[in-house]
């Protein structure tokens, strides 16, 4: 008899305990994404933004500009220099 009343009291004692634990691990978690939150969205937007601009720089070679003129195929690069590109390289497909 004695081992069933155990029993009963810890069970009790569990559901009287149980929402406060459940409280606590809640608030922790909440506590913890807070902390969190600002920082994932300051990474967002640093990556947005360099998604962004690299993207904007790609297209801005690509797209035509707005009176509808295209720049000149292998025109100079962003830093003014001309562009290298290696010699030779079609004469090897030549020789089939």
């Amino acid at each position: 008899m004695d081992s069933i009343f155990e029993w009963f009291v810890k069970l009790v004692l569990l559901l009287i305990f149980a929402p406060l634990l459940v409280c606590l691990v809640l608030q922790a978690t909440i506590g913890v994404l807070a902390v969190l939150l600002p920082w994932v969205i300051a990474l967002a937007v640093v990556a947005g933004l360099a998604a962004g601009v690299s993207a904007g720089l790609v297209l801005r070679r690509r797209l035509p500009l707005r009176n509808g003129v295209h720049l000149p195929p292998g025109g100079a690069s962003f830093t003014g220099e001309p562009i290298r590109r290696p010699r030779g390289v079609r004469s090897q497909g030549e020789d089939r």
